[in-house]
């Protein structure tokens, strides 16, 4: 087999690289305004269910995909700024008491954390593949990240290794950074996608693409 022939692993792997780079760099230009973030990240999942159906190409279908879902995923990723702003003051607030390690601070943090971070996981995915409410897509991601728990930690693991890496090498900051820009965010996603898959499976029939990637 000719390894450099359109069809060779070796390129598809290549090609699927540079999809996730790309994606990646689209994602978090498009998040920078606030207005466009729901929009970003609902394409972003959008895309990649498509890539495991092999609908296409993962770039037209990407703004395919956001142009569709800017206005109806508009409310989400205002509501998702607005979550972690809130979080973020909750942090500060109580950074007094965490600082001397007072242990009702960090319950309550990580009980707060939970309530914001565990919708949020299945929040995309899910207005990605079912078309609902804000509202009830909201409160369908919250009952999701509860019961499928261990996907919601999975899935939040996968996009911690950056965080946890800057913590503990602090040095390597520049170069975590640089990587996280091309594919911190595009990489966990596309993983998680086939998680995700999994799950709506439970809750309405998938096409026969998505069962096979989902299994």
């Amino acid at each position: 087999m000719n390894l450099l022939s359109y069809n060779s692993p070796v390129i598809r792997f290549l090609e699927r690289v540079f999809e996730l780079i790309v994606l990646n760099l689209l994602t978090l230009l498009l998040c920078v305004p606030l207005v466009t973030s729901g929009g970003a990240m609902t394409a972003l999942y959008a895309t990649f269910f498509d890539m495991r159906q092999q609908k296409g190409r993962a770039i037209k279908w990407y703004f395919q995909a956001f142009k569709k879902e800017f206005k109806p995923a508009l409310p989400l990723g205002l509501l998702c700024a607005a979550a972690l702003l809130a979080y973020g003051v909750y942090l500060y607030l109580l950074y007094p008491a965490l600082s001397v390690e007072a242990g009702w601070a960090w319950i309550a943090v990580s009980a707060l954390g939970a309530l914001f971070f565990f919708p949020m996981v299945f929040l995309f995915p899910l207005y990605a593949k079912f078309q609902n409410t804000v509202r009830l897509t909201v409160v369908n991601a919250f009952l999701m990240s509860v019961k499928h728990l261990w996907v919601t930690l999975l899935v939040l693991l996968m996009n911690a290794p950056a965080a946890i890496l800057m913590l503990l090498v602090p040095s390597w900051a520049a170069y975590i950074v640089l990587i996280w820009l091309f594919i911190g965010v595009s990489l966990p996603a596309y993983f998680a996608s086939g998680l995700f898959l999994w799950v709506f499976r439970n809750y309405a029939p998938l096409e026969p693409a998505d069962q096979a990637n989902a299994g």
